[in-house]
C-alpha cells in the first residue's frame, strides 16, 4: 500500500514538474532568448553570445537585469522579465509597440533605403527588424530597444498616420504620376532612375532625399505634400 501512495506521490511531482516546464517554455523558445539575450546585450548585461540557448552566462545576466529592475531574480524568462525587457506585455501578447502593418512596412522600407537591412518590408517586427532598428537607434544616439517607438519614428521620418496614409496614396497614384515625379527628381539633381512609372527603390530613395531638402515628412511616397512640393497637380 505504502509502495502505491509514494508511485502516486511521485506521479503527481512529475506531472506537476512537466505542466511548469510547458508553461515556461510559453516564455524560452530559441527566437525569444535570442531576442531577450539582444535587449540585454545591449543593456549592458552579458550573455555570452546571441544564440537562443538559456546558458548559464545568459541566466547570470537575468539575474543581473531582474535585481535592477526589483524583479524576483529567478535567472528565467518569466512573464515579468519578459514586460521589463519590452519583448512581451504583462498579459503575455508581444509587445508591438500598438504600430500597425503599414507604419512597420513604412519604417523597413526606411531602414533598407538607408543601409541597415530590416528585410522584407512585409510590416512584421521579425528578429530582422529589430536587429535593423538597434543599429538604427546606435547611430542616432537611441535608447536601444530594437523596438519602434515615437523617438525612432521621428528620427525615421515617419509619423503613424502619414504612413498609413502614404501608403495609401501609393497605391492610388497612376503611372503617369510617378512618371511626372520622376522627371520633376530628375530635373532638380536627384537620380530617381528611368522615367518609367514604377515607384521602385531607386525612386523612394530619390523622393525621400527630396523630401528631407524639402523639410517634408520622409515618406519615400508621391503623397499629396510633395506632388505639391514638385509642382505636380493631383
Amino acid at each position: 500500500m505504502k509502495a502505491i501512495y509514494s508511485l502516486a506521490v511521485a506521479a503527481l511531482v512529475a506531472a506537476g514538474m512537466t505542466s511548469a516546464s510547458a508553461a515556461e517554455r510559453l516564455f524560452v523558445d530559441d527566437q525569444t532568448v535570442r531576442q531577450a539575450q539582444k535587449i540585454l546585450n545591449d543593456r549592458g548585461y552579458k550573455t555570452g553570445g546571441i544564440d537562443g540557448k538559456m546558458g548559464a552566462q545568459t541566466q547570470a545576466a537575468l539575474v543581473n537585469f531582474q535585481r535592477a529592475e526589483k524583479l524576483k531574480p529567478s535567472g528565467r524568462l518569466d512573464r515579468e522579465t519578459l514586460a521589463a525587457l519590452g519583448i512581451q506585455k504583462a498579459d503575455g501578447t508581444p509587445a508591438a509597440g500598438g504600430y500597425d502593418a503599414a507604419t512597420i512596412r513604412k519604417a523597413q522600407e526606411t531602414l533598407n533605403d538607408r543601409g541597415f537591412q530590416a528585410g522584407p518590408a512585409h510590416g512584421m517586427l521579425g528578429e530582422r527588424t529589430a536587429a535593423a532598428l538597434s543599429a538604427f537607434q546606435k547611430s542616432e544616439g537611441l535608447t536601444i530597444t530594437g523596438r519602434l517607438n515615437p523617438r525612432t519614428l521621428a528620427a525615421l521620418g515617419i509619423d503613424r498616420p502619414s504612413a498609413a496614409a502614404g501608403a495609401t496614396r501609393a497605391e492610388n497614384a497612376t503611372a503617369n504620376t510617378i512618371r511626372d515625379v520622376q522627371r520633376k527628381l530628375a530635373a532638380r539633381g536627384y537620380r530617381p532612375g528611368a522615367a518609367d512609372g514604377v515607384l521602385g527603390q531607386t525612386t523612394r530613395s530619390a523622393l525621400m532625399s527630396f523630401q528631407r531638402a524639402e523639410k517634408l515628412p520622409v515618406t519615400g511616397q508621391a503623397d499629396r505634400q510633395t506632388l505639391a512640393a514638385l509642382g505636380i497637380g493631383s
